[in-house]
């Protein structure tokens, strides 16, 4: 019985090993070593890489921490032996081709390190401008004393990879690269995202507000692809410079950012157009288009004479009369708000006037008003009796009484409007909403 019992507990305990055994075998079995992880990772990207029929777009940037550059669009089809096409049209390209649409085909390599790194491990005309050592500014002929050049790199440490994005950081210099698959052809893709900067930035507005609820900050300089970020556009307390890439639907910064607790790092246009919003919505960017129509207008836009009241109407009749009074060839053309031209000029009611009876020459006289903007999209229009007149104005006013008139015009467009513009990124023409009453002008 004893032996029995002993024979009992003998196989138990074989069976025990066994079945630890094949635990650790099973262990050893789906637990992958980081080399061969590393080994998958890279079989994964390469298949990635290459399965893009368009290729993609490389939002490159360089710099340590903040960038003295823009951020630059590149293009790269992959191939699975080692070939990469890649192109742009970059301010840097070299043998006359800077701001020209270049492609270059070189080698890339998929190097195995602690991580995975995309390597572009020769020559490419579009690329190694800025991994060059020299001065990009006499770009091949001055090497820098410390051998940076732009600081950008040509070796890529993967951070991420999903099918139609890969997330970079520079091996050497930690700027954060981001590869999206294409969806047009790359010329295409260029022309697009041209056409989308034309239209959210100018020459003439180049400050934006950044706004979250309450929050707002300013962005300034954006059409140069590396902006200021302020809590105010003049005199700033601290300025924080941004690098972005422009893209067919808005921009794209380098780095995550945060307003009132929100994040934000990509913005589109919205589809009405008034804004270009973050991946939630939370925040918004839009041109300080408001402070150009109340304060930094250089032009003149002028009133729709249909949406005048009787009054106005009748006043603009009248003025038209006593312009004849001063000189028979003269005539009211239109009047509108800007500043005048003539000698002498103010900011405020314009009247322009044809100086020939055949209506083909004109010439403006001014009144001057005073604007503010109460609120954000708001203009308050405001008359006194001491407001000034350019010399035009005055002038015809010695023998006529067009000055009174157009003071009594004036008087009629005091108050507080809501401002709709024609475009929230450069107006060329807005409506004004009166909040209190019923007023309402259009400016063209």
């Amino acid at each position: 019985m004893m032996k029995k019992n002993i024979r009992y507990i003998s196989v138990a305990l074989a069976a025990i090993a066994f079945a630890g055994c094949s635990h650790f075998q099973e262990e050893d079995l789906f637990e992958e070593s980081a080399a061969l992880r590393i080994e998958h990772n890279a079989e994964k990207l390469q298949q990635i890489l290459v399965n893009a029929p368009q290729g993609w777009v490389i939002q490159y940037y360089t710099g340590r921490g903040v960038s003295v550059f823009e951020g630059f669009n590149l293009f790269a089809k992959f191939e699975r032996d080692g070939k990469v096409t890649m192109a742009g049209n970059h301010r840097f390209l070299r043998d006359g081709n800077a701001g020209k649409y270049t492609e270059a085909s070189s080698l890339y390599e998929l190097i195995r390190e602690d991580g995975l790194v995309l390597a572009f491990n020769t020559w490419n005309e579009v690329l190694t401008p800025f991994v060059d050592p020299v001065a990009p500014w006499a770009a091949p002929k001055d090497l820098l004393k410390d051998g940076a050049g732009m600081q950008g790199d040509q070796n890529l440490v993967i951070k991420s990879m999903k099918e139609d994005e890969v997330i970079c950081r520079g091996e050497r210099y930690d700027a954060l690269i981001r590869l999206v698959k294409a969806d047009r052809d790359w010329k295409t893709y260029i022309e697009d995202t041209e056409k989308m900067k034309s239209r959210i930035t100018n020459s003439v507005i180049n400050s934006y507000y950044i706004t979250c609820g309450k929050d707002t900050m300013y962005y300034v300089g954006l059409k140069n692809g590396r902006y200021r970020i302020s809590e105010r556009v003049t005199n700033p307390l601290k300025v924080d410079s941004v690098s972005c890439c422009f893209t067919p639907t808005g921009f794209r910064n380098e780095r995550v950012d945060t307003i009132g607790g929100h994040l934000f790092q990509e913005f589109k246009l919205n589809e009405d157009g008034s804004a270009l919003v973050n991946e939630d919505g939370s925040v918004q960017v839009v041109a300080t288009w408001d402070t150009y129509i109340v304060n930094a207008r250089a032009n003149t836009w002028n009133f729709d004479q249909d949406k005048l009241s009787d009054e106005q109407k009748g006043l603009l009749e009248q003025i038209n009369a006593e312009l004849k009074k001063f000189n028979n060839n003269y005539s009211l053309a239109q009047i509108g708000l800007g500043r005048s031209t003539g000698n002498g000029a103010v900011k405020g009611l314009v009247v322009t006037f044809y100086t020939n009876a055949a209506k083909t020459k004109t010439n403006t006289a001014g009144l001057s008003l005073t604007t503010t903007s109460p609120a954000y999209g708001q203009i308050q229009i405001l008359y006194s009796a001491d407001e000034k007149t350019d010399k035009n104005l005055a002038n015809i006013s010695s023998k006529s009484d067009v000055e009174n008139l157009v003071r009594l015009f004036a008087a009629t467009l005091t108050g507080t409007y809501n401002i709709v513009p024609d475009n929230y990124f450069l107006p060329t023409g807005c409506e004004l909403h009166a909040v209190e009453g019923d007023n309402e002008y259009i400016l063209k």
